[in-house]
């Protein structure tokens, strides 16, 4: 647990005393096999233990926790202030027990907080605004009677205001007269809405008999369900989806996205392709969708994961990409018993050329351009042949070519997450840059950009790797595998390339046209 207290306060441990506890990411019964245990998450789940008193202020010490689960309890008492200091916290689930007071305003400080749940308590008083609150949906904050659920009033006001409804009579009927107007004309106005969505609707039809199945036109029973390709393909139905996964069994899981499980498939055509089953809070996994098919459907490059197709059924949504024979870059470096020893050094610059040509073409290329958001090394799949293709394009923004950012929450993974996104909610191309740069060092180096099981010192490796830099002792960061005299020129080049894209000046860091034509150059060597 010590590990999880801040740097200042833990002392001088082995590696292996310093474990914080880690659960895997998936629920699923099998769950998906990890070979180290870096690939989990630090995590401190005490659900379903029948535990009394209150929630410890105490667990605010533990700043490099991403996940506090303390559901299913008998805890009572007020939310500690002091959750808010967990700057690193992802999820917060205190949903199912007796906790009352109100919620903290202070918890909108949580930069990477991404599930929140409250519900099922004594809670009262407002829901906080701001932050990471505004992404969180009313059933997070359930059964709790005496919460307020309109983010837009206060509780009290919206009291008095029914109070001095009640008070002033003329004025109440004069009110509901006009509401009584209102109500009318949005009625004729919904009426004329239905004709005519109805009329475009049939005409759309003949145009494009492979309309997407709609949670109103289709259950999830439904075997009739067509699912959209964008290529001139023969008719598909979820039917051919669920036969080709057996009905989306575990066994047939090839990875774990940000939203859900991908699965491998095999179409009726011999296709073999990946099919990303969105799961989890409904309007998160329809942002989540709308992004993937909207950028994936204007970004078409030979180094951007194809995607092939994709359906609603009911509330499932369900994307269908090329299949990746080699899977993740994670994996090849991380997950492997060999450490990476298969990846010579030939593959992973091959490998670094094709992720900054992808890059390249969504900042400067595509129209409107695109800021991907989460560049990592599991975001990298791999075909058959080891060409790099970037993925998951659930965080992406499209923006203007005339801009060069976007106001947003702060996103992505920590590890690759830029400094500034700390400090700002603007997301940037040298924010995609800075991310880019911790994909580099991975290849250099086969460590994690951030890994608990080192000693101190070296669990960051942008800081180990500067430290090592000023040491002049260059050499020794290098992966073993790939290290020798022959290589080690273009290792020393693209280690500075690596160490450009991570400085802390974003305006420093260099675009995506320049890691590709220095990349290509190296490889011309």
């Amino acid at each position: 647990m010590r590990s999880l207290v801040s740097i200042n306060g833990s002392s001088e441990q082995s590696s292996t005393e310093n474990l914080p506890l880690f659960i895997k990411k998936n629920s699923t019964g099998k769950g998906l096999q990890y070979n180290q245990v870096s690939s989990f998450p630090p995590s401190l789940i005490l659900s379903n233990n029948l535990l009394v008193g209150p929630v410890l202020s105490s667990f605010g010490h533990l700043v490099k926790l991403h996940v506090l689960d303390l559901s299913w309890n008998n805890f009572t008492g007020p939310i500690p202030d002091e959750l808010s200091n967990m700057s690193s916290l992802e999820v917060l689930n205190l949903a199912h027990n007796d906790l009352n007071g109100t919620i903290p305003s202070s918890l909108t400080k949580l930069n990477f907080l991404s599930k929140f749940d409250v519900s099922y308590n004594n809670l009262a008083g407002d829901i906080p605004t701001g932050g990471q609150f505004s992404t969180f949906t009313n059933e997070d904050f359930a059964g709790n009677s005496a919460l307020c659920l309109l983010r837009n009033s206060s509780c009290s006001k919206e009291t008095s205001f029914v109070e001095n409804a009640y008070r002033k009579k003329s004025k109440g009927t004069l009110v509901a007269l006009g509401l009584g107007t209102a109500v009318g004309v949005v009625f004729v106005l919904f009426c004329a809405y239905v004709i005519m969505s109805r009329i475009v609707h049939s005409r759309m039809q003949e145009h494009n008999p492979k309309a997407v199945a709609n949670a109103e036109d289709c259950s999830e029973s439904s075997k009739s369900c067509l699912v959209l390709l964008f290529q001139n393909n023969k008719e598909l139905s979820i039917e051919d989806i669920l036969k080709s996964t057996n009905n989306f069994d575990q066994a047939y899981i090839v990875g774990c996205g940000g939203f859900g499980l991908v699965y491998k498939s095999t179409l009726p055509d011999g296709r073999r392709v990946a099919i990303k089953r969105l799961s989890g809070d409904y309007s998160q996994i329809e942002r989540e969708f709308q992004a993937e098919v909207e950028t994936l459907s204007r970004a078409q490059h030979e180094n951007l994961v194809l995607l092939q197709g994709y359906c609603k059924v009911g509330n499932d949504r369900l994307l269908i990409y090329s299949f990746m024979e080699n899977g993740s870059l994670d994996y090849w470096l991380h997950e492997r018993a060999d450490s990476g020893a298969l990846l010579d050094w030939r593959k992973r610059l091959r490998i670094a050329q094709g992720a900054a040509k992808g890059l390249a073409y969504l900042h400067m290329s595509c129209d409107p351009h695109i800021l991907h958001r989460d560049i990592k090394s599991s975001n990298i799949l791999l075909d058959e042949n080891f060409e790099a293709h970037l993925a998951d394009f659930g965080l992406a923004r499209l923006i203007c070519a005339y801009e060069t950012h976007v106001t947003t929450d702060v996103v992505g993974t920590l590890g690759y997450i830029p400094p500034e996104y700390g400090q700002s909610p603007v997301a940037t191309y040298k924010g995609d840059i800075y991310s880019f740069g911790i994909v580099l060092l991975e290849l250099l180096t086969g460590r994690r950009p951030v890994d608990m099981c080192r000693p101190k010192g070296s669990r960051d490796v942008v800081s180990w790797v500067l430290q090592m830099k000023d040491e002049d002792r260059e050499t020794e960061v290098f992966h073993p595998s790939i290290y020798d005299k022959e290589n080690e020129s273009q290792l020393m080049r693209v280690l500075e390339i690596a160490c450009l894209c991570v400085t802390s000046a974003p305006k420093s860091r260099p675009t995506s046209q320049h890691l590709v034509a220095w990349l290509d150059d190296i490889a011309e060597d």
